[in-house]
């Protein structure tokens, strides 16, 4: 810092003068103080992983996914849904946008009564529809145990709470710096790849 505040005042003080002068590195400033005062393991992501996702899931329950720049989730579902056997007769995505609402609404029902997948993405360009969405999803009638719906969104307060409110809700965003990235692609291997 110039004018020798980086000796005369504590990283604390110093984060306050970033704050005030420089809004654009506020982010890492406090990534790095938190790294200096706590460790680097409060600060990373951890990595996603998506059979846990869908351990964790039921057809009852959908899976939202909050996107961030860079970051697209249907190359992980699609691989997952490969690896478990649902492949492509049983895994059907459609990106939202006008005119695609009826199409959506006979993605769910269909495929809630065949067990398949459905991953409807960018919600957040369609938030006219998703009320609609939120009362199609509410009168499934016995789902096959087999069905799920993932859903991708940017932030957005036009989703419905009552949609949010029964999902299983996923935050994604690439990762940060290259041992994050490493760590992202060592997650998805299993023993046997490694063999």
């Amino acid at each position: 810092m110039p004018c020798g505040y980086s000796d005369s005042l504590n990283k604390f003080q110093q984060l306050l003068v970033m704050r005030i002068f420089r809004t654009d590195r506020v982010v890492n400033s406090i990534k790095n103080f938190i790294m200096q005062r706590m460790s680097a393991f409060y600060v990373q992501s951890p990595p996603l992983l998506y059979d846990k996702i869908y351990k964790m899931s039921t057809e009852k329950t959908p899976i939202v996914f909050t996107l961030s720049p860079g970051a697209d989730p249907q190359g992980e579902v699609q691989r997952l849904a490969d690896d478990l056997g649902f492949g492509q007769s049983k895994f059907k995505f459609l990106a939202l946008g006008q005119g695609t609402e009826k199409t959506a609404k006979e993605m769910i029902e269909g495929g809630s009564i065949r067990g398949h997948w459905v991953m409807l993405n960018n919600c957040h360009l369609l938030v006219s529809w998703l009320k609609k969405m939120e009362a199609i999803i509410e009168n499934l009638q016995k789902p096959d145990k087999n069905f799920r719906l993932w859903l991708t969104t940017e932030p957005t307060d036009g989703f419905p709470l009552g949609v949010l409110q029964k999902s299983l809700k996923v935050v994604t965003e690439p990762p940060d710096g290259l041992g994050a990235n490493l760590r992202q692609i060592y997650s998805g291997l299993t023993q046997e790849d490694l063999s």
